[in-house]
């Protein structure tokens, strides 16, 4: 119901703002069954939407939290502010070519729905995976055997083989209060982990990459002085990579 009075809302200031001032001769009956034309219009529009893919529009509606600073650094969404193509797993039913995003700060995947001004985010319990170009996300439920440094949500699966390496892409605020508004800085706090075995391992730097590898300690040493590997920030995606799919071509003991 809300999503829907948010519709008419729009579809009202809509028409206000489209039509010139009213003259003397224009009757109020008139601009009655005018506004009420662009509310039919508009729950046509709404149930279109709603009807066309009810098993993906479903959700609680999303507002846009970010318009409330005075400025902005960044945003809360994972690569760009735009909504971008991909693919959701939801509900029940797979979802291909549609617009989404994925809000890191809040962790959320939300939707705009077709012809309308709403978007609407994704119940989270009902999301199994989604897609975001060639990024594949999955949501990982903790529990007693997935270890005790993961958190339910979504992961980016980067390798998925004897081993996955996942990201859980993140965002925090940075907030400060100037001459009585808000400023914000969107600040990327990424963080990594390594499953093996069921059990998701942190991993921050080569040492504990290694010891996550410790049944091949001398091989994956070897490899990473060979490759020159870099496990700072900016390398250290791209290093856990190469080092995973390296040790799952070796012998698995």
């Amino acid at each position: 119901m809300k999503t829907f009075c948010t519709v008419l809302a729009v579809a009202a200031g809509i028409f206000a703002l489209g039509q010139p001032a009213r003259s003397q001769t224009t009757s109020p009956a008139a601009d009655s069954m005018l506004v009420a034309v662009a509310v039919v219009s508009a729950q046509q529009q709404y149930t279109a939407s709603f009807t066309d893919q009810p098993q993906l529009y479903n959700g609680p509606e999303y507002a846009d939290y970010s318009r409330r600073y005075n400025a902005r650094i960044g945003h809360q969404f994972f690569l760009a502010p735009d909504r971008q193509p991909g693919s959701v797993d939801y509900n029940g039913h797979y979802f291909p070519n549609i617009q989404l995003a994925y809000d890191v700060v809040r962790d959320q995947v939300v939707v705009p729905v077709a012809d309308s001004p709403l978007t609407l985010r994704l119940v989270d319990e009902h999301v199994r995976a989604f897609d975001i170009g060639s990024h594949h996300f999955v949501r990982v439920v903790a529990d007693s055997s997935t270890g005790p440094d993961v958190r339910t949500g979504y992961y980016e699966v980067m390798v998925d083989s004897c081993v996955q390496v996942v990201a859980k892409r993140s965002k925090r605020l940075h907030e400060q209060l100037k001459d009585r508004v808000t400023d914000v800085e969107f600040v990327v706090t990424d963080r990594y982990f390594i499953r093996k075995a069921g059990v998701y391992y942190p991993v921050t730097s080569k040492a504990t990459a290694v010891r996550v590898f410790a049944d091949h300690s001398r091989e994956v040493q070897q490899f990473i002085r060979e490759q020159a590997l870099s496990f700072g920030k900016e390398q250290l995606d791209a290093s856990l990579v190469r080092l995973a799919r390296y040790y799952c071509h070796l012998p698995q003991r």
